[in-house]
């Protein structure tokens, strides 16, 4: 078998190397060949119903691994051949059969393995001890397994068919849906009714067979290092957007989310609209559920590979919503398995269903019983936001941006500042933001972070709700945006449409919502993270720059430092430090909201930010010093290209680190 390790270019701190398979005729014939010898076909699951048979505290279920075909995107859409879990006498499920049951159940699990390959099979076993076991069950065999599950949490169980059975976690090729959600409640409870269990999985092998991907869509692609001939789907619950579930709740209910990361790959979830409350972070191995004060509010919090996440919200505003990752690729509609031909600009589109794919779920909040929507209050204050373009800002392509009006009199047309204007907005102050598109495309504003109406989210064709739909701002047109901030903190303002190309090219800025009233702090420090550019050679940035401009601090001041991540796929490190040793600073707050004070406490000065993320830090220091901020970030997609060329992996990908002079005084 020939494959290649690459690196997925989001984890490069922390590297997560990720076997894409490299196409092969002899051992990956086209799906339209293999569907003459695979007749079942597997069925997504949404992990509604439980798995086995649950009488006097044992569990009885029957599970064999099968080789399937598979329809992410549904009939008639691209049928995949692969490897799946599916009960005795049912259809295979992609993911697996789902497991729950209440702790101190004894669980009696037979597991036949259908497959022409050796089965390694992980997961089906009570937590408590501190290591995974593992069994292989040979092609045709059947294994028995009996056990006890005591330790509450989110789990799951997976099985690896490739030879070297590595890595140890679910994989990425034919076996990559062979793994299921195994969830034990404490005992004497139920589970929350209408609670959800999302499990996310990532496929790469047999694709490349269905055809060649558009060129755009090998542009976008090529940024996460896959090459031209290897494509990947990624999926919730077994379907790919526009294909996953609908999610409907009402406003004021209580919806709890179990997600679960089966993919090597890390995943920036994002919720629009409202925060969410972390409840527990876990893996398969091990669970964390977390009492009230550990909790955190978050729009977007990152789930490792092969990592766990329990979390709760409560949909204050009717509406359509969206839950994402926040990497670019992961929702681009490069992704689609079906290649569309080149959109008529003439015919109609719908934005949000057409122009995204892969990872998002849509979510339509309805009013609660008896509700009526009162009347917004009178803007106090009115802003007006254009979007300018200038022609070859990099290269032969444009670069675009976001000017805020400053005086009566408006900016040209191509007038252009990369990151976009600063938005200063003030907590519980009514606000009327009227944007003029004055670009050659299509566009849109999102408020990422803000809690505002949905109608005024920025999801062409998307956000509203009913027949009132917001579209995308067309060239020459406007919207006009209200909103009230609800909370003070650190915001973002970006582009919701061809983010691949709009994003890279400057659609992106900083939104600062201060106190009530409260004037402009001289002692804050802003850094916004993004990328130089569409093109392969562009560089990571920091405040529009690959350079940066030192920082001054005075003593017995208390400096807030505000970090933000909006480049299109790529985390930052951010270290702060005096000579060789790592220095403290205070934790605030996480995407605009502030952090409990069990953790809003001094820690090493070192965060981790992934894209669609913001992060506040308080510095204060007695004494004149002098210090030094560092931001790791990847080199250019270019670069990293060349070093895999040249044979490099893991932590051998070329990083490029931004060193910036704080001098106290």
């Amino acid at each position: 078998m020939n494959t290649r390790a690459l690196l997925l270019v989001a984890s490069f701190v922390a590297p997560v190397a990720v076997s894409i398979s490299t196409p092969n005729p002899s051992r990956n014939p086209s799906p339209m060949h293999r569907a003459a010898a695979v007749t079942d076909e597997a069925v997504a699951n949404d992990n509604r119903h439980p798995a086995g048979h649950l009488v006097d505290g044992v569990l009885t279920i029957q599970l064999e691994a099968r080789e399937v075909l598979w329809y992410p995107e549904e009939k008639p859409g691209a049928s995949i051949p692969l490897y799946a879990f599916g009960e005795a006498g049912e259809p295979a499920r992609v993911p697996g059969p789902l497991i729950r049951v209440p702790a101190g159940t004894r669980v009696h699990a037979t597991v036949r393995n259908t497959l022409t390959k050796p089965l390694r099979l992980r997961g089906l076993q009570d937590r408590s001890s501190g290591m995974l076991d593992s069994i292989v069950i040979a092609p045709g065999a059947t294994e028995d397994f009996q056990f006890r599950v005591d330790v509450p949490g989110t789990y799951y169980y997976w099985g690896r068919t490739e030879s070297n059975f590595r890595p140890p976690g679910p994989g990425n090729i034919r076996d990559g849906q062979l793994v299921g959600a195994f969830i034990v409640d404490p005992a004497g409870t139920r589970p929350w009714p209408g609670e959800r269990v999302l499990v996310i999985t990532l496929f790469n092998d047999t694709l490349s067979s269905l055809g060649v991907k558009a060129e755009r869509a090998q542009r976008v692609l090529r940024r996460e290092l896959i090459p031209p001939d290897n494509w990947f789907t990624v999926t919730v619950n077994g379907r790919s957007w526009p294909h996953t579930e609908r999610l409907a709740y009402a406003v004021g209910d209580t919806v709890r989310w179990r997600v679960i990361n089966a993919a090597g790959a890390p995943h920036p979830m994002h919720l629009h609209g409202f925060f969410y409350d972390v409840d527990a972070r876990g893996d398969a191995q091990r669970d964390t559920i977390y009492t009230p004060g550990q909790r955190r509010k978050v729009v977007t919090e990152t789930i490792r590979g092969g990592s766990t996440m329990a979390m709760t919200w409560v949909p204050t505003r009717p509406g359509n919503w969206l839950s994402y990752c926040h990497l670019v690729p992961h929702i681009d509609p490069a992704l689609r398995l079906t290649q569309q031909v080149a959109h008529d600009a003439s015919a109609p589109m719908n934005h949000a269903e057409q122009g995204m794919a892969g990872l998002v779920m849509g979510i339509r909040v309805a009013p609660a019983k008896g509700m009526t929507v009162a009347a917004a209050e009178a803007p106090r204050r009115r802003l007006r936001l254009f979007i300018n373009q200038r022609e070859h800002v990099y290269g032969d392509q444009p670069g675009l941006s976001y000017v805020l009006q400053d005086g009566p009199i408006p900016p040209a047309p191509d007038s252009i500042r990369i990151p976009g204007s600063t938005i200063i907005l003030h907590q519980h102050e009514p606000t009327e933001i009227t944007v003029i598109n004055h670009t050659s495309q299509e566009t849109t504003v999102h408020w990422h972070g803000l809690e505002v109406e949905s109608l005024y989210d920025g999801v062409g064709d998307w956000s509203g709700a009913g027949n009132r739909l917001a579209t995308p701002i067309a060239r020459g047109d406007s919207f006009v945006v209200r909103l009230t901030p609800h909370r003070a903190g650190t915001f973002i303002y970006h582009t919701h449409l061809d983010e691949a190309t709009q994003l890279v090219s400057g659609l992106y800025g900083a939104l600062l919502v201060l106190p009530e009233n409260a004037p402009p702090d001289t002692t804050e420090h802003l850094f916004l993270f993004a990328v130089g550019g569409p093109s392969d050679e562009a560089r990571a940035t920091v405040n529009g720059s690959e350079a940066a401009r030192p920082i001054e601090l005075r003593t017995g001041i208390a400096h807030r430092f505000r970090f933000i991540n909006i480049s299109p796929l790529d985390e930052r490190l951010v270290r702060l430090s005096g000579g060789s040793e790592l220095q403290e600073w205070r934790a605030l707050a996480k995407d605009g909201a502030d952090l409990p004070s069990t953790q809003a406490t001094p820690r090493p000065a070192s965060v981790v930010l992934q894209p669609g993320e913001t992060f506040d830090v308080e510095i204060l220091r007695q004494r004149p010093e002098s210090l030094t901020m560092e931001i790791t970030s990847p080199g250019s997609i270019a670069s990293r290209w060349a070093a895999i060329r040249r044979g490099a992996r893991g932590s051998a990908i070329p990083r490029v680190v931004t060193s910036i002079a704080v001098t106290v005084r």
